[in-house]
């Protein structure tokens, strides 16, 4: 026990004398045809590729409506908590005015006038954005009759947009899906990683995601996740979050999936992605830090151990050293 409490003193040292490092949130455009997308996010979370996964999707949409002016699919992700996904529609150049003491006027997002589907939340929705935008397509005439200047100011937005009423979106959600979505669902959607070429991947269809192994070009299916929060490939073993406190793991030796699902404590602390190292043989850490009502020092960091071979996990090493 000596020998171990030892090693976890080693690592609870390292990791705690590893800063917090501050950050700034950034913007990523893409553009699939006439759609524009754009996402605001503070890391490098898997909402990234899922706005790009949404962009071509309503790509085809557009092009199945016969609609071909300009689309802005503008994406605010909420990544410190739980947010419900709100959705503003507007036909407009995309300009969002900042009501606050350093009020600013807003850059026009698009070169004319077009259909902006704009929305809030920790994770965004494939087919629910798909119905907003198929509505806007078909509607557009009467988004921009009916849109007014509204105020947003929750989940640390401080906005001045225009919008149509929101119970009007609640209730486009209401409706069943059409069957110009319900086609579009029967279609893979891969992860665009333009320099992947093998290992672990996903693609998109059904609403769900495939999680895929690719080697020497054949495909193997290895499971089915309705969500993805991270992807972290580290030597042969990759973890898999399906959300924010559950993973999997996968050995690219063996082919195949050799955890049970394994759920984080304090994991709703969390808003950083993971912080995963190989430490040798089969061993991999798990680091992050959290802020919690206890005496001590702020924040939190819980180092988390996992053992490949033997499918262990020791939930936090602070803990071991007073055992």
């Amino acid at each position: 026990m000596t020998k171990t409490k030892n090693i976890a003193f080693f690592l609870i040292l390292m990791f705690t004398t590893m800063a917090v490092s501050a950050h700034q949130d950034f913007w990523v455009t893409t553009e699939f045809g006439n759609i524009k997308t754009r996402i605001k996010t503070g890391y490098k979370y898997e909402e990234i590729k899922k706005v790009e996964i949404i962009g071509k999707l309503a790509e085809l949409l557009a092009k199945k409506l016969n609609y071909n002016e300009p689309i802005l699919l503008d994406f605010n992700h909420f990544y410190v908590g739980i947010a419900e996904p709100i959705y503003f529609l507007s036909f407009d150049n995309g300009t969002i005015q900042y009501n606050n003491s350093y009020a600013r006027k807003g850059q026009a997002l698009l070169n004319k006038k077009g259909i902006v589907v704009r929305q809030v939340s920790n994770k965004f929705d494939i087919i629910n954005t798909l119905k907003m935008l198929e509505y806007s397509i078909i509607n557009w005439k009467t988004i921009k009759k009916e849109q007014k200047k509204i105020e947003y100011n929750d989940n640390y937005c401080d906005w001045i947009i225009n919008s149509i009423d929101s119970t009007k979106t609640v209730e486009i959600l209401n409706h069943n899906v059409s069957e110009i979505i319900s086609e579009l669902k029967k279609k893979k959607i891969y992860r665009p990683d333009k320099d992947f070429n093998s290992g672990i991947t996903y693609f998109w269809q059904n609403d769900k995601y495939n999680i895929v192994f690719v080697e020497k070009g054949k495909e193997t299916i290895i499971t089915l996740l309705t969500n993805i929060y991270d992807i972290q490939r580290k030597w042969n073993t990759v973890f898999i979050f399906e959300t924010s406190a559950d993973f999997i793991v996968f050995d690219t030796y063996k082919k195949e999936i050799v955890s049970k699902k394994w759920t984080i404590e304090n994991a709703d602390k969390n808003y950083r992605l993971y912080d995963i190292n190989h430490i040798g043989g089969d061993k991999y850490s798990i680091s992050f830090f959290y802020y919690s009502e206890e005496a001590g020092i702020q924040p939190k960091n819980q180092i988390l151990i996992y053992a490949r071979h033997d499918d262990k996990l020791i939930q936090d090493l602070n803990k071991l050293m007073k055992e």
